[in-house]
């Protein structure tokens, strides 16, 4: 699902992108934080673990986004899961039968970019746990291009 999600915003122009942000952050808090969350036990996660949950997110996902987006990424899901098989359309619907599991699995801690590892294993270690709990934000309507302009221009 990362990489699928990776590629298509990889290959969205400007308008693509600020379409799909734009209504990803558009979603109720819940939803798009606990998409965020991605991990069990993460706040708003369990908005995220069923395969009904996943679809419910997607289809409000959908509605938020841009006519010209929501078909590009309708047109790359069937793409991707052309090239790639069956794990995309498994990890959001039930009816190709479950996806291997997420559960963690112990990698060699000398794999990959070990320095970096390391790195990010103390500062998680030094970092103090925050409480801060992610806020809606307020809808207000957008400004015309003639203020933007004013505002550019310093009218």
């Amino acid at each position: 699902f990362a990489v699928f999600g990776g590629e298509f915003l990889m290959k969205q122009n400007v308008k693509g992108l600020r379409g799909f942000f734009d209504g990803f952050f558009r979603l109720p808090l819940e939803l798009w934080s606990g998409f965020l969350a991605g991990w069990p036990g993460l706040p708003n996660n369990e908005k995220h673990e069923t395969w009904d949950a996943r679809l419910i997110y997607g289809l409000n996902f959908i509605s938020k986004i841009p006519l010209p987006v929501a078909v590009d990424m309708f047109l790359s899901i069937v793409s991707y899961s052309i090239s790639q098989g069956i794990p995309l359309p498994q990890s959001v619907t039930p009816l190709l039968g479950k996806p291997e599991g997420y559960k963690f699995v112990e990698r060699p801690k000398n794999q990959g970019d070990v320095a970096a590892k390391n790195e990010a294993r103390k500062m998680i270690a030094e970092s103090q746990v925050e409480e801060v709990i992610p806020v809606a934000f307020d809808v207000k309507e957008e400004k015309t291009s003639e203020e933007n302009e004013n505002i550019v221009v310093g009218v």
